[in-house]
């Protein structure tokens, strides 16, 4: 009987032990950084916000995918420091690059930057040197704290006295009622941004898009600290984005996002990447 006991001690004793090593992992916490303002009225919300429900559907049980909507100083502050902190939707650019960790594939793909006024301005894309050099008192309303794509980040750098900036909630919005009331010749801005407004500012409906001479695809990605928690939350986001689900709904959000016409511009783009 005394060996029994014995027996039944020690085979507690040793499930005891295993028991911890035998419990499922807690699932790595990433904080999703998200700005505190928006581009977009439309209730489904950007491109981007419906590729994080996606990442989110795929995240168990290795990766939790909270957001966390922050102004933009907070955000970038967030970022340059140590934790598990990931943000949506960065342009990748040498600067950037210096300090954050890049998912392999981007998240979301937007076709190219258009230049958007009250009246045509050229029948060929625009040359924006050319343009200053034409109309030497041109402002062009730009979204502070955005990046443009590093070739016109640097021209907004170089010609400061032709840019206009707007912060705050719904800048993009402001923006279009500035150029509404012809406060401002021209805006940087996306085809899909200024449709997102037309309820808000019905005068958009009439604006003028042009292509800028060679601007790319623009191509947002999810970033992460540069730490070691980065870099484990950035190695399980390569992989879920590497899943043909992911994959193949990654494409299908951006098709129901955009117009045809727009969708066209980034297809063959979207279809190397994914």
């Amino acid at each position: 009987m005394l060996q029994v006991s014995l027996m039944q001690t020690l085979y507690i004793g040793v499930f005891l032990l295993l028991l911890p090593c035998c419990a499922p992992a807690a699932p790595e916490q990433m904080w999703l950084l998200l700005n505190n303002t928006s581009d977009s009225r439309d209730s489904r919300g950007d491109v981007d916000i419906q590729i994080l429900a996606l990442l989110q559907q795929l995240a168990p049980p290795d990766l939790k995918i909270e957001p966390l909507r922050l102004g933009d100083a907070r955000t970038w502050k967030l970022l340059q420091a140590e934790g598990n902190y990931c943000a949506l939707s960065k342009i990748r650019t040498a600067e950037r690059e210096a300090f954050l960790l890049f998912s392999k594939r981007p998240t979301s793909v937007y076709p190219p930057v258009q230049l958007i006024s009250n009246h045509k301005l050229a029948d060929h894309p625009v040359d924006l040197q050319l343009l200053f050099r034409q109309n030497p008192r041109m402002k062009i309303g730009i979204v502070q704290g955005r990046s443009y794509g590093e070739k016109l980040d640097e021209l907004i750098n170089q010609y400061p006295q032709h840019f206009y900036q707007r912060s705050g909630e719904y800048a993009a919005e402001t923006l279009l009622q500035m150029l509404a009331k012809q406060r401002l010749d021209a805006l940087l801005e996306f085809a899909a941004t200024a449709r997102g407004h037309q309820a808000q500012v019905p005068q958009s409906s009439h604006f003028v898009a042009h292509q800028l001479l060679n601007q790319p695809v623009i191509m947002g990605y999810l970033v992460c600290t540069q730490s070691e928690n980065g870099k484990k939350l950035i190695s399980l986001i390569d992989a879920k984005m590497q899943l043909p689900h992911y994959r193949k709904q990654a494409i299908e959000l951006h098709r129901q996002y955009f117009t045809p016409e727009d969708f066209l511009l980034i297809e063959a783009d979207l279809l190397q990447i994914f």
